[in-house]
């Protein structure tokens, strides 16, 4: 009983004596946390003791910043870094998606700047061309007033002057033509006359038979061709020497003798041709075998047509051409070509002229060969020429120069105002639109020389 109670005295003092131990270490650590913390109070931020492990400091520390152990193990881990390269990646992307909007805001800007330079540019450039055109304009319009100002004996010396001055440059061949014909009974020497067919040729022609010839040159009251003139017609003889020489070697003509034509733009003469055979169905049947046949048949046969189509289209043709005086025609077929319509058109004369030109009589024509050629401009030494768009100022010239005054009102009461009938430039422009290029770069060429000695514009391609 009594070791009992010993050994339980003894647990008892051992009990107290842990209880003491352990009080002393607590109140121990509190003082020297609370002397740390003081300690630490005056040490720089740098180089402040941390708290001890246990402490609610050292715990929020914990809590806010990572262990070295720990950041270096983040540095190793494989899904971090990858988490890290994609967040790069995707800054990189963002700045590159920036960057390359501002290079095209940048470029848009630019090209506005440069459209807008350019527009600048263009309504600039526009201006100066308005601002030259409507100089030229007013210089051409001047050079009108002024040329309208000129007596018709001033225009009609400066366009010889002319002549003679194309003539000089261009060194025009000799044509060997013969068309001049002589009628002494005019003026101090006579007079010859070159016609320029579709230029007043006909008035000169009909009053040279009814003042020359008289009424015997007429047949059931219609006026024969030219050739009934053919007694008047000169002839040559060497072409030796000077000009004046020349003329002497004209059979009967007296140097005193005044040369003289009526000209008129080229293509108003084809203009005035070809609608004679298109208004008078007459002339379609008399010209037949000239041009008219050819012109037609050429330009409307299909070459798909098989013979028995070819040759019933031409019967047609035919039978239609020989009844025209009769005033009615026999039926013939709708679709046929060659009578709708039954003449020739324009481009249909011009490809005729083309085959044909520098190759055989039907290219010389004279009512499409150049004036140039027709009359030998260059060396017949023609004394006056008028052109047919100026009359009846220039015709009045003329008639004073040929001493042929007396004949002035039968002459304006017989000239069948060929210079109203005359194509104007509109007119041309809408015959000449029907022609292609080829065509319009042929005429010119072919009537170049007529274009600049009578001063007359040549034509353009019309789209």
């Amino acid at each position: 009983m009594v070791r009992c109670s010993k050994v339980v005295i003894v647990q008892l003092l051992a009990f107290i004596a842990v209880l003491g131990l352990l009080n002393f270490y607590f109140n121990n650590e509190e003082t020297e946390t609370s002397d740390t913390h003081s300690f630490n109070e005056k040490l720089p931020t740098r180089i402040k003791f941390l708290p001890s492990a246990g402490s609610e400091a050292h715990q929020d520390e914990q809590e806010n910043t990572e262990p070295p152990e720990t950041a270096y193990n983040k540095t190793l881990d494989p899904e971090s870094q990858e988490t890290e390269q994609e967040q790069t990646d995707e800054q990189k992307e963002t700045l590159r998606m920036q960057q390359k909007e501002a290079e095209e805001m940048l470029r848009k800007e630019q090209q506005e700047v440069r459209e807008k330079e350019q527009q600048k540019a263009e309504e600039k450039l526009k201006k100066e061309q308005e601002e030259k055109e409507k100089m030229r304009k007013e210089q051409e319009q001047r050079e009108l007033e002024q040329e309208k100002s000129k007596s018709p004996e001033v225009v009609i010396d400066e366009r010889m002057q002319r002549v003679k001055e194309v003539c000089k440059r261009l060194n025009y061949p000799n044509s060997n033509q013969y068309n001049m014909y002589l009628f002494g009974k005019y003026g101090k020497g006579g007079i010859s006359w070159c016609p320029t067919f579709k230029a007043s040729s006909s008035t000169w022609r009909d009053f040279f038979i009814d003042n020359v010839l008289g009424s015997h040159a007429n047949f059931m009251g219609v006026h024969y061709h030219l050739g009934v003139l053919g007694n008047q017609i000169l002839t040559r003889g060497s072409m030796r020497g000077s000009s004046n020489e020349r003329r002497r070697l004209f059979r009967s003509e007296s140097t005193e003798s005044v040369r003289f034509t009526v000209v008129r733009h080229p293509i108003s003469r084809l203009i005035s041709h070809l609608r004679k055979a298109q208004n008078y169905p007459k002339e379609v049947r008399a010209q037949r075998g000239d041009w008219v046949e050819e012109c037609i048949i050429n330009g409307r046969t299909d070459p798909k047509w098989d013979s028995a189509t070819r040759t019933k289209y031409k019967r047609e043709f035919d039978i239609y051409i020989n009844e025209i005086d009769s005033g009615r025609h026999s039926s013939y077929s709708e679709e046929n070509p060659y009578l709708h319509p039954p003449y020739p058109v324009f481009p249909e004369l011009i490809d005729f002229v083309m085959r044909h030109r520098g190759r055989d009589d039907k290219g010389n024509n004279g009512h499409w060969r150049p004036t140039i050629e027709w009359c030998d401009i260059c060396q017949n030494d023609l004394d006056i020429i008028i052109q047919l768009e100026e009359e009846p100022e220039e015709l009045m010239v003329l008639l004073d120069r040929l001493q042929m005054t007396q004949y002035k009102a039968s002459f304006l009461s017989k000239h069948n105002s060929s210079s109203n009938k005359s194509a104007s430039a509109d007119e041309i422009k809408l015959y000449v639109k029907q022609l292609n290029r080829e065509q319009i770069e042929y005429l010119n060429k072919m009537y170049a020389a007529d274009f600049e000695m009578f001063g007359y514009d040549p034509i353009e391609m019309i789209a």
